[in-house]
C-alpha cells in the first residue's frame, strides 16, 4: 500500500508519521517479510484510499475503484433477503458502475444452482479484473479478491461460508499451498470460469445485519475484510466470545471475571477495548444484538422466545434494548425481513 502511495508521488514516510503507528515497515532494518497486523495495515490502507481516492484495497486491479463505491454497494444490498439475492444485486451493481467508464458489462450468470445439491457462484472473467498482458502473473491478485468477496458474504450471513472448491482461470502456479490455504479447499487451475462451488444451502442463508450494524462495519473495513477468519480467532473480540459462548440465557460474566478468565487486570481489559474503540458494555449489546438479529430470521421462534434466549427477564425489556440497538422493535425488524417480490 505504501508502494501504491509512493508511485503517485507520495511520502511514505510522512504518511506513516502521521499515523503514529508502533512500526515503520519503510525503516532501512525492516524484514519485508515480517507480518503487519491486520488493524495497522486497515489504517494504512485509509490513508492511502483518502490520498488516491481509490478502494481497491491496493491489489492493482484494472480499474480504479473510486471513493465510496463500497458503501453505495453494501447500502444498495444490505436489505436483502438471502445471500442468492444479495449475490445477484451486487453483480447488478457492479455491472452498472462498469457502464459508467464505458467497460463492457461482465458476468451476467453470477448464480446457478446445479443439479447435484450444489451451485457456482461466477467471478468477472480474469481480463475483466486485471489489465497484465500476462493473466498468470496476476492470479494471487484475483484470489485475493475473491477471498476479500468471501469474507464479505460471511459477514452478512453471520457464518462461515463453507467452500467446496475454487476455479480459478489462471494456469496452476508454482505455489498452490498457498492458494489452498487462502481457501481452506480444493482449487481448480485452467477453469473456464473464477468462480466458487458452494453448497445450494448457501444461497438461502438470511442476511443478519441492518444499516446501523453495516455502518460500525464500514468504520472498522478493510480489516475484516483482509483478515481471515481463521486470523481473527486469536483477537481479543474473539475470545471473548468464546468465553461467554453461545448460550446467552445465562447472566453474562462480569468484567472481573472476564479480565481473570483473559489472564489480565481489568484495566488492562478495559485499555485493550478503549484501543478497539469498545467498551465492556458495548460488547456485551453488540453480542446480543449480533444473536437477537440472527434469532429473529428465524420464523418459527416467537418473539417472547428470543427475549429469553438473551437472557432478557422481561419481553418489554429486551424491545426497548432491540429498538435502542437498530431503530426499530422486534416485531417491526422481523416485518421488515418478511419475503416480498423476488428480483
Amino acid at each position: 500500500m505504501l508502494q501504491v502511495a509512493e508511485a503517485q508521488g507520495y511520502s511514505g514516510a510522512e504518511l506513516l508519521r502521521s499515523l503514529d503507528l508502533p512500526i515503520d515497515p519503510l525503516a532501512a532494518n525492516a524484514n519485508l517479510d515480517t507480518m503487519i497486523d491486520g488493524r495497522y495495515y486497515s489504517q494504512i490502507y485509509r490513508r492511502v484510499m483518502w490520498l488516491l481516492q481509490d478502494e481497491s484495497f491496493g491489489l492493482g486491479l484494472d480499474r480504479r475503484t473510486p471513493a465510496g463505491s463500497f458503501r453505495m454497494l453494501c447500502l444498495f444490498i444490505i436489505h436483502c433477503e438471502t445471500l442468492e439475492q444479495a449475490l445477484r444485486r451486487a453483480a447488478e451493481f457492479i455491472n452498472y458502475c462498469r457502464t459508467l467508464t464505458d467497460a463492457p458489462s461482465s458476468y451476467r450468470r453470477p448464480v446457478e444452482r446445479l443439479s447435484d445439491g450444489t451451485a457456482l457462484y461466477r467471478f468477472p472473467e480474469n481480463t475483466d479484473l486485471v489489465g497484465a498482458t500476462d493473466i498468470n502473473s496476476a492470479s494471487t491478485t484475483i484470489a485475493q479478491t475473491m477471498a476479500i468477496w468471501r469474507r464479505f458474504c460471511q459477514w452478512l450471513i453471520g457464518k462461515p461460508l463453507d467452500l467446496i472448491a475454487v476455479h480459478l482461470q489462471a494456469d496452476a502456479p508454482a505455489r498452490l499451498g498457498y492458494f489452498e490455504q487462502l481457501f481452506g479447499c480444493e482449487v481448480h487451475f485452467g477453469s473456464e470460469h473464477n468462480a466458487f462451488l458452494l453448497a445450494e444451502y448457501c444461497l438461502d442463508c438470511p442476511l443478519i445485519h441492518t444499516e446501523e450494524s453495516l455502518q460500525k462495519f464500514l468504520r472498522n473495513a478493510p480489516y475484516h475484510l483482509l483478515v481471515s477468519q481463521e486470523d481473527d480467532d486469536s483477537s481479543l473480540l474473539s475470545q471473548m466470545k468464546r468465553i461467554v459462548g453461545s448460550d446467552l440465557s445465562h447472566e453474562f460474566p462480569s468484567v472481573v471475571v472476564m479480565a481473570e478468565q483473559l489472564n489480565m487486570s481489568v484495566r488492562t481489559l478495559r485499555r485493550r477495548l478503549k484501543d478497539l474503540d469498545t467498551t465492556y458494555q458495548r460488547f456485551k449489546d453488540e453480542l446480543r444484538q449480533e444473536h437477537a438479529t440472527r434469532w429473529l430470521n428465524q420464523p418459527e421462534l416467537k418473539v417472547n422466545a428470543v427475549s429469553a434466549l438473551l437472557g432478557f427477564d422481561e419481553p418489554s425489556a429486551f424491545h426497548r434494548s432491540f429498538k435502542k440497538w437498530t431503530g426499530m422493535t422486534p416485531g417491526e425488524y422481523r416485518a421488515s425481513r418478511q419475503p416480498h417480490a423476488k428480483d
